[in-house]
């Protein structure tokens, strides 16, 4: 079964933030590039990160789910990297 976590307090403003920074910081694709859902690709050096996203912008909430990652990569160290930027586009 794979991992999903509930992010609330999600906007769409905080959603394009999220999807700019981890680009130019990660190397992220998110596909479609508009889409509230879709999936996100960050290639690492030890493989691809895959998660699935599912933003409800009147409930101002996005769950991501992870479809695909290395074996040593955990799903904390995902959900952590996401949490930080979404505080990092709020603070903005």
């Amino acid at each position: 079964m794979s991992a999903s976590k509930t992010f609330h307090g999600v906007t769409n403003t905080i959603f394009e933030c999220v999807k700019k920074t981890s680009k130019s910081e990660h190397g992220t694709v998110y596909q479609p590039a508009q889409g509230d859902s879709g999936t996100a690709t960050t290639s690492t050096i030890v493989g691809d990160v895959v998660v699935g996203f599912d933003l409800d912008p009147k409930a101002e909430a996005i769950v991501y789910t992870i479809k695909k990652k290395p074996f040593i990569v955990s799903d904390d160290q995902i959900f952590n990297g996401i949490s930080e930027s979404i505080n990092a586009c709020r603070a903005k």
